[in-house]
């Protein structure tokens, strides 16, 4: 067999082939904290219509009115806390 003694030049110039990222890795968030909720509904809501998520919004938001509401009540009743308060019973009979 021949035997080759000479030495063989780097190439100066290198192919480099990138390759895109895999879907599933663009796709994923990325998120330090276990168990993040604003992920998790990104997460979870990814898939959806978005006259499903309008819905899921409109349902959201009459939920938090309300709750304020409640709040506010409950605010109201503190803040008359020294008055006596009038008991008012009602009688309702069922048929």
């Amino acid at each position: 067999m021949p035997e080759t003694t000479g030495t063989r030049k780097p190439s100066s110039k290198r192919v480099v082939e990138e390759l895109p990222p895999p879907a599933h890795e663009a796709e994923d968030p990325v998120c330090t904290v276990a168990f993040c909720p604003i992920c998790m509904a990104v997460t979870a809501t990814r898939g959806l219509a978005p006259e499903a998520i309008d819905h899921l919004l409109s349902a959201a938001r009459e939920f938090f009115l309300a709750a304020r509401t409640v709040i506010d009540i409950r605010g109201d009743d503190l803040a008359g806390e020294g008055k006596p308060k009038k008991t008012r019973l009602e009688k309702i009979e069922i048929a």
